[in-house]
């Protein structure tokens, strides 16, 4: 860490992680501040494998994002596509369960 960095963020602290396979150790830095933009992590229920036709619907997301470039690339922006699809259809799903559960 540079001593600029240091002024400017005094609480500023860097942990380096597991490097695993690689012959690069990563670094975590964290200044203390707070991001402005909180993303809530996205999290994979295995429930939704039991529904009927949740494979079916993966498989048009996956099938229906056409994008350029690499293979990584591309990847990358298919699964970001279907995270984005799922953390609303999850939320839909979830709200009609609760109002269903209230009637009964």
């Amino acid at each position: 860490m540079c001593t600029d960095l240091e002024g400017k963020f005094p609480h500023t602290t860097v942990y380096a992680l597991n490097r695993e396979i690689s012959d690069h150790t990563p670094l975590l830095v964290n200044t203390g501040e707070l991001s402005s933009t909180y993303q809530p992590q996205f999290k994979f229920e295995l429930g939704w494998l039991l529904r009927e036709s949740f494979m079916d619907m993966v498989t048009n997301i996956w099938h229906n994002t056409l994008v350029e470039g690499t293979a990584l690339q591309r990847w990358q922006t298919k699964i970001r596509k279907l995270r984005q699809y799922l953390r609303g259809w999850a939320k839909h799903i979830s709200g009609h369960y609760k109002k269903k559960r209230r009637r009964s």
